[in-house]
C-alpha cells in the first residue's frame, strides 16, 4: 500500500523551504507528454485527418461544444486555456492507474493551483468584458449591502473548485485501497481499470465544466 499523500522527493537547490514531491515529477512528466502528443498530432496535418490529428481534432472539437454554448463566440479564444485543463486533468488522473504512481491530482497543491489560475482568469474575464470598475460594481447588486458576502463567496470558489477534484480524486483511492484489503477477489483488474478511468474522465470534465462555468458568470457581471 502507497503512503497517502504526496511524498518528498529531494528539495530543490538543497532548500528544504522548496521540496520536490513525487506529485509534481508526475505533473511534469504529464505536461511533457501533452507537449509531445500535441506536438506529434499537428507535425504532418493532412486535410482528411488520420491517427493523432483525428483525437485531437475530436478533442478540440468536443471543447469548443462545451464552450461555445456557454460563452458564445469566444470558443476559440479560450479553448488554449479550457483545453489544456481538460487535458492536464484528464491524464493526470489516469497515470494514477500505474502502480505506485501518486496521480498529481491527489496532492491538495496541484488542484490548488489549478482553482487559483481558473480563479485569476475568471475575474479577468469579467473586467476585460465589464470595465474594472463596472465588474466590481457588480458585486454591489442588487443592494449594497452585499458587496461583502458576494466578494467572500468570490474568495471561496477556488476552495471549493479545488477541494471537490482533490477530495474525489483522494477518496476513491482510499475506497479502492479498503476493497482491495477487505475482498480482493471482489474487484478484478479490467473493473479496477474500468473504474480509475471512468473516474477521472468524469472528474476533469466536472473541473473543466465549473471553469467555463466561472467564466461564464464573471463576463455576465
Amino acid at each position: 500500500m502507497m503512503d497517502p499523500g504526496p511524498q518528498v522527493v529531494t528539495y530543490l537547490f538543497g532548500n528544504e523551504m522548496l521540496p520536490i514531491t513525487d506529485t509534481l515529477i508526475w505533473a511534469w512528466v504529464v505536461c511533457i507528454a501533452l507537449i509531445i502528443i500535441a506536438w506529434a498530432a499537428t507535425k504532418n496535418m493532412q486535410e482528411v485527418p488520420t491517427g493523432l490529428q483525428n483525437g485531437a481534432e475530436l478533442f478540440v472539437t468536443a471543447i469548443l461544444d462545451q464552450i461555445e454554448p456557454m460563452i458564445p463566440g469566444h470558443g476559440r479564444r479560450l479553448l488554449p486555456f479550457i483545453g489544456t485543463i481538460f487535458a492536464f486533468i484528464g491524464l493526470s488522473n489516469l497515470v494514477g492507474f500505474i502502480p505506485a504512481v501518486q496521480n498529481p491530482t491527489a496532492d491538495l497543491n496541484t488542484t490548488l493551483g489549478l482553482g487559483l489560475v481558473v480563479f485569476l482568469i475568471s475575474h479577468y474575464e469579467g473586467m476585460k468584458e465589464n470595465g474594472v470598475l463596472g465588474y466590481i460594481k457588480g458585486f454591489a447588486e442588487p443592494v449594497f449591502i452585499l458587496f461583502p458576502l458576494n466578494v467572500v463567496s468570490e474568495l471561496a470558489k477556488p476552495i471549493s473548485h479545488s477541494f471537490r477534484l482533490f477530495g474525489n480524486m483522494v477518496g476513491g483511492g482510499i475506497i479502492i485501497t479498503l476493497i482491495y484489503q477487505a475482498a480482493p477477489w471482489v474487484m478484478p483488474v479490467p473493473l479496477h481499470a474500468w473504474f480509475d478511468l471512468f473516474v477521472g474522465a468524469v472528474q476533469a470534465l466536472i473541473f473543466g465544466m465549473i471553469a467555463i462555468a466561472y467564466i461564464a458568470v464573471a463576463r455576465d457581471g
